[in-house]
């Protein structure tokens, strides 16, 4: 590293001791894609919230999920900017951009009135030298994940999103149009765009999910191999593929390793990657694809498809290979729990369709076994699949909430950590299907209703009066209390413990699951949709998503390991926007908070200018303080590498011009830092020779 100013050895070991004690900064926002308050509590109640034990906040394992644990809690509002009911794209835009990410439907951190793309604070993290990641259980090019790593006008043109996610520059994003395997070449920017600007210079450390299609060549069969390069087999010996649907016929996974990414896509060959590989001084990325479409359900990969990674197992290895990416600087990642959402607009375990004439119909289908394959099988046709002997549309969703907080349980663990700053946020982008818990199955349907759902336990009934001959406990009108006894006590149901839901545990690859019970004794979560197309107003005629968003408000939870100095600030301010969450990361990250927070950064300090800018051979700064200060300036690359020390001493309020060279610089952007106990000043400077 050379000096490009004349500084003392003193000066030098002390800008090397002030490296060495900078804390990481790790930040890790979740989103449960849909993911209202019943379906948390649905999963809370399964694992045996409100058993005994655990029936009072004071009482051990109360707080029974990780999102449980989270210290502060909020609610927040969905709106996009052109509709009270949003679509994934301004919703995760809110938390990606803030404020400007308020945006219209179906936009990906692009404004269509301006047209200009809205900048990230994945991207600003990048930019001031933290590694950053994207994990999903969707497609990584969907809408959730894309807003945070591309900018485009409409969520659905995702094989453009993956061009821009292994981008860096125009140069890398204008080759892949012009591949020699392209069936669309040569690039034409009036079809295919140009980077946008806030990505140019940025790189994405990891990328996990599915989603090859959108990487591989159409009808590109990508066989699945695990850590040793061996094909994978399913259950029946077959080799399991992927299939890519580029229309241009470009293998972006190719493309990809000759930019650094190592490329996985098995369970096996992701858990087993050497994570040492991964310094903050090389180029090494990585990019996982694990399916051609969305990864399985977590109930399906646990049935057939165990090749998949479960999403704690991607959050674990993310955490992994960004801290090793991060360094000293620490990281920002982005989790999703995407499948919520789609089940959710299945209505899984609600309804269903049934062949008529002219048209086949949606029908009440709640407390019934699920169609193999869960949410797919019942869009828009009859299901073609036979239902399960043991599972019901309530698990599909309780696993996939149960994966999630899984995953928040990975990030959680940073807490502990001395030596790094974490904080977490969880949220949704909206909640989906009007979810609601509607009871619990009653194999003796003791209420007499004839659907066996039933929903709270017998009230107190006293000695020699008996059940009904249907099985449903009579009531007394004797006022004398003696004799009575609680109910649900031989009354069709025994039930010591109180009404609750009755799971059976097991584990499968190290962590705790639940099997519904299907005896006399099992009490399942029954579960039901507001939103679904008898009572939303699209009639009962099948055809199209049975489901739809809700403009209902969203839980928010968050944490940190730093007294609750930012987690804390959901607390106390009433109900809030979900544009709100992110001036706190930007502040959390000291990244430039321009456009994400509405206010002034309490640690303003200075004004930083530089001139000229381009530069060709000679630069300058002009720094003015407000008040005298330790400063500490380095020149990075747009990566956050240190390419110089540039001062380092205590210097008065007013204004300092500071010279230093750049005629031996590659022509690029880099960033001038200055660092003080008040905060930080970053500025671009581009170098052009």
């Amino acid at each position: 590293m050379k000096k490009l100013l004349s500084t003392t050895a003193l000066a030098a070991l002390s800008s090397l001791a002030l490296a060495q004690n900078q804390q990481p900064r790790n930040l890790i926002m979740y989103i449960g894609d849909g993911f209202g308050i019943s379906a948390k509590t649905a999963a809370r109640m399964s694992l045996g919230q409100g058993t005994p034990g655990k029936r009072f906040t004071d009482d051990a394992n109360f707080h029974i999920l990780a999102l449980d644990k989270l210290q502060y809690n909020g609610t927040l509002t969905t709106h996009s900017l052109n509709s009270w009911i949003t679509d994934s794209g301004p919703g995760a835009s809110a938390y990606a951009c803030g404020k400007p990410g308020k945006l219209d439907n179906e936009a990906i951190s692009f404004n269509v009135g301006t047209g200009e793309s809205v900048e990230s604070i994945l991207e600003k993290a990048k930019k001031q030298g933290y590694a950053v990641g994207l994990v999903t259980t969707t497609r990584v090019t969907h809408a959730t994940p894309a807003t945070f790593g591309s900018h485009i006008w409409f969520r659905d043109l995702e094989d453009y999103i993956a061009a821009q996610y292994i981008s860096s520059s125009q140069t890398q994003y204008e080759a892949i149009f012009n591949d020699p395997a392209s069936l669309i070449k040569p690039y034409n920017p009036s079809r295919d765009w140009q980077l946008p600007a806030p990505k140019d210079s940025v790189e994405i450390d990891v990328i996990l999910g599915g989603g090859a299609r959108h990487f591989l060549p159409k009808s590109f069969n990508d066989t699945i191999k695990d850590a040793a390069g061996n094909p994978v087999l399913d259950a029946a010996g077959i080799v399991v593929r992927q299939t890519g649907k580029r229309a241009d016929s470009v293998n972006l996974v190719a493309l990809a390793q000759q930019r650094g990414y190592v490329y996985v896509n098995s369970r096996d060959a992701l858990l087993n990657l050497d994570t040492t590989q991964f310094t903050p001084t090389n180029n090494k990325k990585v990019i996982g694809l694990f399916n051609a479409s969305h990864v399985n359900y977590e109930q399906d990969r646990q049935m057939d498809a165990p090749w998949e990674p479960s999403l704690p197992e991607m959050t674990e290895m993310a955490i992994k290979i960004l801290k090793a990416k991060g360094g000293s600087k620490g990281f920002f990642l982005l989790v999703e729990g995407g499948r919520i959402d789609h089940l959710e607009h299945a209505n899984s375990g609600g309804i269903t369709v049934v062949p008529s004439s002219p048209n086949n119909l949606y029908v009440v289908d709640a407390d019934k076994r699920s169609y193999k394959g869960g949410g797919e099988v019942i869009y828009g046709a009859t299901p073609t699949t036979p239902r399960h002997d043991s599972i019901y549309g309530s698990d599909y969703l309780i696993k996939e909430v149960l994966a999630f907080d899984y995953s928040v349980a990975q990030g959680r663990k940073l807490l502990g950590e001395t030596n790094s700053k974490t904080l977490i946020f969880s949220s949704s982008d909206h909640e989906c299907g009007g979810t609601a818990i509607v009871g619990l199955h009653d194999q003796n349907d003791a209420q007499n209703n004839g659907t066996m759902i039933r929903t709270y336990a017998m009230g107190p009934r006293q000695n020699g009066n008996g059940a009904s001959s249907s099985g449903a406990a009579t009531t007394t009108t004797v006022a004398n209390p003696a004799g009575t006894q609680r109910g649900d006590i031989d009354f069709g149901t025994t039930s010591p413990n109180g009404w609750y839901p009755n799971y059976t545990t097991y584990t499968f690859q190290g962590r705790p699951e639940l099997w519904p019970r299907v005896d006399t004794a099992g009490r399942r979560i029954v579960v039901s949709y507001a939103s679904n197309p008898i009572t939303n107003g699209n009639g009962a005629k099948a055809g199209g998503t049975p489901g739809n968003h809700t403009p209902m408000d969203v839980w928010v939870g968050a944490e940190d390991n730093a007294g609750g100095t930012y987690a804390g600030q959901i607390a106390g301010h009433g109900q809030l926007d979900n544009t709100y969450l992110t001036h706190i990361m930007a502040e959390f990250l000291t990244v430039d908070p321009t456009g994400l927070k509405p206010i002034t950064m309490p640690d303003a300090f200075g004004n930083l200018e530089l001139f000229p800018n381009p530069a060709s051979g000679q630069a300058h700064m002009k720094l003015t303080l407000a008040g005298k200060t330790a400063v500490h300036i380095t020149l990075t690359s747009i990566s956050g590498q240190v390419v110089a020390e540039l001062d380092n001493a205590v210097r008065n309020a007013g204004v300092h011009i500071l010279s230093f060279s750049t005629a031996h610089l590659a022509s690029g952007v880099y960033l001038v830092n200055v660092s003080a106990t008040q905060g930080k000043i970053t500025k671009k400077l581009i170098v052009q020779h």
